[in-house]
This record gives C-alpha cells, structure tokens and sequence, in this order.
C-alpha cells in the first residue's frame, strides 16, 4: 500500500516537472508572431548605438524567431512580454514600445533616453516591473506610473535631471520595489503608502523629499530594505516594529531629531544608518543586543550623556561609528567585549578620563580606531609583551589624546593613516615613523605640536598626505614626497629660500601651504609644474620678486591662489586661462604695481577677489560684474579712481555680500542703482542666517580638502582679520574717497546689511530716514562728512547697532532722547555744530530740538570777552579821571582821546576775531589731524 502510493507521488512530481519544462520550452521557442517582430525592428531602426559595444539589438536578426533574439522574452502565444535592454548605451525614441501590448518586463538601465518618462506606459495592463535606471530622463514624471495596478517594481533611479512627486497610491497596490534615489523627487511621502501592503523595498536617497516620514509606514510588515539617505525628513524615525524582516535602514544626512528608545525585536537587522541629523538624548542600549547588527553609525548628531554600561554584550558589531555627538564620561568597558569590531570611530566626543592602551589589545580583529577630539588622555604605557597583543591597524586617529611620545607606535607595520596631530610630541621626527611600514603609509599628520626638526636626512617614503603646520620646524623647508596630494608646512618657522626645484616634487599635488612662515626670496617658476594643484597659499612670508606668469596661466586647474602679506613687486600676471577656474585670489598686502588684467574675467567661478593694500592704479573694474558668483571684493588702499556707475552694463553682482572700496580715489555720486543690485544683501534676515556655513573652497580630489577663506575689514573702528567668513555676513566700507552728494535712499532696502562706512568723503544732505530698515546694523560710521539735518528717529530703532560714529558732520538739533543712540559716547557726535543733548555736553535751549549754532556760542563769547575788557577800560578811565574835565572843555583833547579810545577798542575787537580765527583753524587742524589719522589706519 506505501510502495502504491509512494509511486503514485512519483508520478505526479514527474508530470509536473513536465509540464514546467513544457511551459517553459514552449516560451522560448515560440513563434514570434510578426507584428511583434516588425515592431521590434521599427525599435532598433530609431535607435542609435555602437556596433562594437552592443551584445543585444546588434545581433537581432530578421532570419531568426525573435523569441531568440537577446533581451526578448516571449510567452506560449510568441507574444513579446519582456525587454531587457540594459547596457545597450543607445538613444533615440523608444515610441514602438506602445504597440507591445503584452510587456510585462521593461528593462532599459544605462541608456540615454534624453526625454520624459513616455505616457504609454500607463496603457500597459501587463506591466509588472519597469526599471529606467540612469537614462538621462528628464521633466516631471507622471504620477499614474505609480498607480499601475499591476506594477511590482519601478526603478527610476540615476536620473537627477528627473522631478516628480508621489501620489496617493490605491488600496491594496502591488508595489514590492520603489527605487528613485539620486533623482529630484520632492515634496512628502503620502500617508497613503500603507496601501501598498506587500512593499519590500523602498529607496529614496539623494532626492529632495521632506517634511516627517509617516508614521503610517510602521504598518508596512514586509519591509526589508529602507533607504533614506540624503533628503531633507524632519521629525522622529518611527519604529517600525512591525516589520521585522527589515535588514537595513538607513536614514543618513536628514534633520530627523528622535528615535525609539526600544529596539527589540529587529533580529534581521544588520545596518542602521542614521548619522548627519539632530538626534538627541541617550543612545538606546537595545541596539548593542541585536543579534545580527553587524554595523551601526549614529555619527554626527546631538546623542548626549554617558552609554549604559552593560552586562554580557555579544553584538557581532563589525562597525561602530559615534563620532561627533556630545557623549560623556568613560567609553563604556562593554566596548572591549565587541571583539567582533573592525572599525572603532569615537572622535569629537566629551569621552572623559584615562584610556588604557592595553585595553585595545582585546580587541584583536580592529583595523581602523579613531579616538581623536575628545576631553581623555591615552595612556601609552604598556609593556613589550603586551605590545605586540596591540591589533595591528590600518587606520590610527588619535588628535587630542594628551599623547608625550612615539614609541607605542613602534610595532604597528600595517598603517596606511596616522593622525596624531594636536598633542605634545616635542623634539625630532624620526624616520622610523615612517619606515617601520615598509612604505605603506601614506597619510600622516602631525599638525598642532612641538616637533622642532626633521632627522636628517629626512625620509617622506611614499606619503599622499603630509600635514606638519603649525610646529616650531626650522631651518631649510623640506622637499615633498613626490607622491604626495597634500602638503600643509603652514604655521612654523621656516626662514629659507623654496628651494628651486621644490615645484618638480609636486607632480601630483592638489594642496600646497607653506602661509605664515618666514620664507625669503622668490616663488620659484618650477612651481608651475604641479599641474594637479587646486591650493597654493603662501600668504604671510617675506617673498619678494614678481609672480610668475604661469600660475595666471595654470589658472585652468587652480581654485585657490593666496600670495598675501608677502613683497611682492610688478604687475599681476596678464593672461588668466580663458578656462579659468579659479574661486579665490588673494594678492593683498603686497606692492603690486600697474593695473588690474581684464583676462581676471575669464574667472566666472570667482568667490573672492582680495586686492587691498597694493599701488595698483586703475578705473573701477566695473568689467567684472560678470562674475555672478563673487561673495568678496576688496579693493582698499590702492590707487583706483574715477567713479563707481556701472549702469551702462547688466550687473551679476547679485553674490556679493563684502564690498571694500576703502582708501582709493574713487569719486562722483554714490550710484542710486548700485545698491539694489546686491541681491545678497537685500534678502530678509531670518533668510540669510538659515545658511550658517563659511565661505570656503571644497574638493573631493583624493582626499576632501577643506580651504576656509579670510579676509581683512575695518569694523567698529579697527583692523580686523575674519579667519571664518559667515556667508550671512555682510558688509560695505567706501570710506576714504571723494564721494559727493546725496546718500541714496535705496541703501535702506539692504536688509541684511552689517557694516556700513561711507565716512572720510565729502557727501551732503540729510542721513536718509531709510537707513532706519537695516535692522541688522551693527557698525555705521559716517563721519566726517558734510552731512545736515537732524539724526532721524529710525536709527534710534537698531537694535544691534554695537558701533556709531556720526562725527564731524554738521548734523542739527537733538540728539534723539532715550534711544539706543544715546548710549554710545560723545566721540560719536563731536564737531557737529549744531547738535545738542545728552551724550554731548551741550543743552538744548528750551527744551527745543533745535540748539544754538555754534556761531551764536562764539558771539555769546565775544560779548562777554567784551565786557570784561571794557570794564577794565572804565577802571582805567576812572582811574585817571582827571583827565576826564580838560575832555569836557578842551577840544584837541577830546580828539585825543577818542583817537585813543577807538584804537583800544579796535585792538580789543582785532584780538577777538585773532582767537575766533585761531580758535577755528586749531579745530580744523584737529579735524584734518583726525582725518589723516583715519586715513592712515586704513
């Protein structure tokens, strides 16, 4: 009866197997039907594509069943139902799809569509998976792609020229497989994703999508890959602890701020992903039981306090990554437990205490640690025995570890990357730190310490990056290593010549630094030979000599070139590349010489252009208003003149945020236009400071190189260097010129304007009520001008407004009562004649706003001067009274004496008006004193 049924089962099995294998020959070796191959061969003649290249629609042949052709899949009636083109790197129209009725399977990655998103796809009833990955679509896709009720997979990723958004997707969809990432897919994920109920994996990174994730997605049970990386999501991550088949989260670079405390029950989990958002509070301690979580990168965030200690810890962490939070206290002795980890990153921490470097010798499986940036002291006390337990590394960060010498090191022959930088290592740098690699590493930092010099003779090996700024190092300036990328010798004590062959070790170099030494001589021509090289400073030295030619030239390649504070003489080069990429140029503080090249145009990328303190004599160079994205022109103390209107040209200006004309002899009219032109300086506040970042210049060459630009203003009446530009800063100084007329009234649309100084030139009429709107104002200064009228009220209203200097003017009337304006110091005021209240010491007579000129004074003076001298002259007088009765009768005596009585009265009057005059002149050699002072200083 078993042996019965058990052939019986056979049978079955074998019949089925049959008939599978029958299904699936009848599928391959159908007849394709004619119309549907016709269609095919209409597809392939509107395409174009290399011959050479193609695997597929090269070998579609007319003679054989379509069926067979390569990328076609046909069913039982020899109906096309699948296209797998992917790689083809065709183009042109793909409009004869819309007559395959049947397909269920469109595969076209890596093609270049150059269109939108065709509409006959909606009219495919079959269609169960398409998948456009990188085609170089563009427009808007339509929303209806995703309400194919058919639909299983839709992959559209790859395509950032493509927008779109979601829609409300139907009750109980089909969708298993949503990719768009790398798209410019926008607006929110509607709360109507829990329809799709058997949705498995969703991929959204790289697009523009924002607002809260729904918490309606925690009912999505089949979830198993979930992708969010680098999108704009606000709010708390849900929990999603329904779906427990998901085995990788990531949810990177967002603005999310909370996550579930409770990880229990994610047993599939293997990534989690949620670095670069504002995520507060403690870490959850769940997470370090998951059984299968093998990496974990909470980097980045605000997580905050000391981690759970735990007990009996047996994560199978490979990756753990909780760099840049704010945790505190001891790392966590469950840490060591981890003997699973790879990679160990706790940098830029508030981690606390003594960490013992034997400790790390039970964690023998590390390659990469990074302990660097913390508020510990590593102890590298350690026996030779248990030195060689130390794991060997392939990546050693320890900047900021109170580290006082080397010798730990002595073991480690794997390093690829060392980072010891900001400690105090004293003394020599020896070459066994770089040999006992055998000429593996290749990135070294040392930056921040006491070293004094190099052994000799020194060895580099074969390092890409070698960072040494800001030592004590001596004596002659080191030749690079000749692989090296990044060569920072910034910030020491160097006093030599650049040796002239220096620029033939820079074959391969994208940064070079050597600002802020004492170097001599002059810039070697072979420097030209880095024809990699992005950075160059060598602001801050003694150089001397002209700039070579050929870095104008190499300006193809350069973005950042400082040659400031150094004395260099010449003109600047001619010729700028016509592919001119570069975005900062500091020449300043030098002795150039000529006028400005008008190739400098060629740089459209231009960010910062800093001139200042040179003798270059030039018009105004109104010919760079093309440069739409300059943020900083400094311009001050050189010789450039005429006027500033540029309305002849359309201006670009609209980046502009730091405008330094100071200190020139620039004239004419302040230009009425210019001012509503600086777009940058016209947005609302509130807009200006949500951009909180730096001005800088950015590579990923390599290794990410990180330049932050300076630049040097007169703020609040001194010289001072910005080390960091913040892109909200704002400012415009003109002072120090001849500028005439009016203050334009359109100065007061500048909202986010900072600094204002237009003093030191000879404008006229009233201070423009609208300088009352900028609400941001922190400095003004318009002294010494021929400013009238009285100080309007609105300026009593900034609030911000730190430094005020309104002197030497002649300004009327009161000084506005009970305002922030009378809190600043009488300097601000002075020699305005006709101002009164308090801080001058000078009152305004009955109680008007009006007080008495400054002539009136004088003229009070002079009577009263008067008075006291005539008094004496009548005491004279009474005092030889006898002379008085020969007046009354003696005719030549009363001609006498009235000769004498009008000469005493002329002396006393020629005496009044010699003091007037004195008086006036020693206030205008004051006046003219103050103002060269002034001048100066800038």
């Amino acid at each position: 009866m078993r042996s019965q049924m058990f052939s019986q089962l056979v049978l079955i099995q074998l019949l089925t197997i049959c008939c599978r294998i029958n299904e699936v020959v009848a599928a391959n070796s159908s007849k394709c039907l004619q119309d549907q191959k016709m269609l095919l061969l209409q597809l392939r003649t509107n395409l174009t594509y290399d011959s050479e290249i193609s695997t597929k629609l090269v070998k579609w042949n007319q003679r054989i069943d379509c069926c067979q052709w390569q990328g076609i899949t046909c069913n039982g009636a020899g109906q096309v139902i699948g296209l797998d083109l992917t790689d083809e790197l065709f183009s042109g129209s793909i409009h004869p799809l819309a007559n395959l009725k049947f397909l269920s399977l469109i595969r076209l990655d890596r093609n270049n569509l150059s269109a939108p998103i065709p509409d006959f796809f909606l009219d495919l009833s079959n269609l169960t998976v398409l998948s456009l990955r990188s085609c170089n679509l563009i427009g808007q896709a339509p929303q209806k792609i995703f309400q194919v009720p058919t639909l299983q997979t839709i992959d559209l990723s790859q395509n950032e020229m493509l927008g779109g958004s979601l829609p409300e997707f139907p009750s109980n969809g089909s969708l298993q497989t949503l990719v768009l990432s790398n798209t410019g897919f926008s607006g929110s994920i509607p709360t109507s994703i829990e329809n799709l109920s058997i949705l498995s994996q969703v991929d959204l990174s790289l697009c523009n999508f924002k607002g809260p994730i729904p918490s309606s997605m925690v009912k999505l049970t089949k979830l198993v890959y979930l992708d969010f990386d680098r999108n704009s999501f606000t709010g708390s991550f849900p929990s999603f602890k329904l779906s427990k088949n998901l085995s990788y989260i990531n949810s990177a670079r967002n603005y999310l701020t909370g996550i579930s405390s409770d990880w229990e029950g994610f047993e599939n989990l293997e990534g989690l992903d949620l670095s670069n958002n504002s995520i507060s509070g403690p870490i959850p301690a769940s997470l370090f039981y998951l059984p299968s979580l093998s990496g974990l990168d909470l980097s980045n965030n605000k997580f905050s306090g000391q981690i759970t200690e735990l007990q009996n810890v047996t994560s199978p962490l490979t990756d753990l990554d909780l760099s840049a939070n704010k945790l505190e206290g001891p790392i966590p002795e469950f840490f060591f437990e981890l003997h699973d980890l790879l990679d160990l990153e706790l940098s830029s921490n508030n981690f606390n205490g003594t960490v013992q470097l034997k400790k790390f010798t039970e964690l023998n499986k590390l390659v990469n640690l990074d302990l660097s940036h913390n508020s510990f002291s590593v102890d590298t006390n350690i026996s030779e025995s248990e030195l060689s337990l130390l794991p060997q590394l392939n990546s050693l960060m320890m900047g900021s570890c109170n580290l006082q010498n080397l010798s730990f090191l002595k073991n480690q022959s794997r390093l690829s990357m060392l980072d010891l930088s900001n400690n105090k290592l004293t003394g020599e740098i020896p070459n066994w730190l770089v040999e006992i690699t055998d000429g593996l590493l290749r990135f070294l930092n040392l930056s921040v310490n006491q070293f004094t010099h190099f052994q000799e003779p020194y060895r580099f090996g074969r390092l890409n990056f070698l960072d040494l700024h800001s030592n004590l190092l001596t004596g002659v300036i080191p030749l690079p290593p000749r692989a090296a990328a990044y060569i920072d010798f910034s910030n020491n004590n160097f006093a030599t010549m650049i040796p002239p062959d220096f620029g033939n070790y820079l074959v391969t170099a994208w940064f070079l630094s050597i600002a802020n030494n004492k170097v001599i001589g002059s810039i070697p021509s072979s420097i030209c030979n880095a024809r990699y090289l992005e950075v160059l400073d060598l602001s801050n030295n003694t150089l001397n000599g002209t700039i070579p030619p050929c870095l104008a030239e190499k300006s193809n390649t350069l973005k950042v070139l400082n040659l400031g504070k150094n004395n260099l003489i010449g003109n600047i080069p001619r010729e700028f590349s016509h592919n001119c990429q570069l975005q900062s140029l500091d020449l300043s503080q030098n002795y150039l010489t000529g006028e400005l090249p008008r190739s400098l145009s060629n740089c459209t990328n231009l960010k910062l252009i800093n001139l200042g303190n040179n003798k270059i004599r030039d018009t105004f160079p109104c010919w760079l208003r093309n440069l739409s994205n300059l943020c900083v022109l400094a311009l001050r103390s050189n010789g450039f003149h005429g006027n500033i209107d540029c309305s002849r040209g359309s201006s670009n200006w609209t980046a502009l945020q730091i405008i330094d004309l100071a200190s020139n002899n620039l004239g004419g009219i302040l230009p009425r236009n210019s001012f509503l032109e600086l777009n940058a300086m016209t947005v609302e506040p509130a807009v200006a400071h949500s951009r909180f970042d730096h001005l800088h210049f950015e590579s990923m060459s390599i290794r990410p190189i990180y330049y932050q630009d300076t630049v040097g203003l007169f703020l609040k009446g001194q010289n001072v260097t910005l080390e960091k530009i913040p892109v909200f800063f704002t400012s415009i100084d003109f002072s120090s010129n001849n500028f005439v007329g009016d203050i334009p009234e359109t100065i007061g649309d500048l909202k986010s304007l900072y600094l204002l100084n237009i003093s030191h030139n000879n404008l006229k009429g009233q201070i423009p009520p609208a300088v009352g709107n900028l609400k941001q104002l922190g400095s003004l200064d318009l002294s010494l001008n021929k400013l009238g009228g009285i100080i309007p009220e609105k300026l009593a209203s900034l609030t911000f407004l730190s430094f005020l200097n309104l002197s030497y003017n002649e300004l009327v009337g009161m000084i506005p009562r009970g305002s922030q304006i009378q809190t600043f110091a009488e300097s601000s005021f002075i020699g305005n004649k006709g101002l009164c209240g308090f801080p001058l010491n000078i009152t305004c007579k009955n109680n008007s706003a009006v007080a008495p000129s400054e002539p009136e004074f004088e003229e009070e003076k002079l009577f009263s001067m008067t008075e006291v001298y005539v008094s004496v002259m009548l005491g004279f007088v009474v005092g030889i009274g006898i002379i008085f009765l020969p007046l009354l009768f003696s005719k030549r005596w009363k001609q006498s004496y009235n000769k004498l009585i009008d000469g005493l009265i002329l002396r006393i009057f020629q005496q009044q008006d010699q003091d007037g005059r004195t008086s006036k002149s020693i206030s205008e050699a004051s006046r003219k004193k103050a103002a060269g002072k002034s001048r100066g200083s800038h």
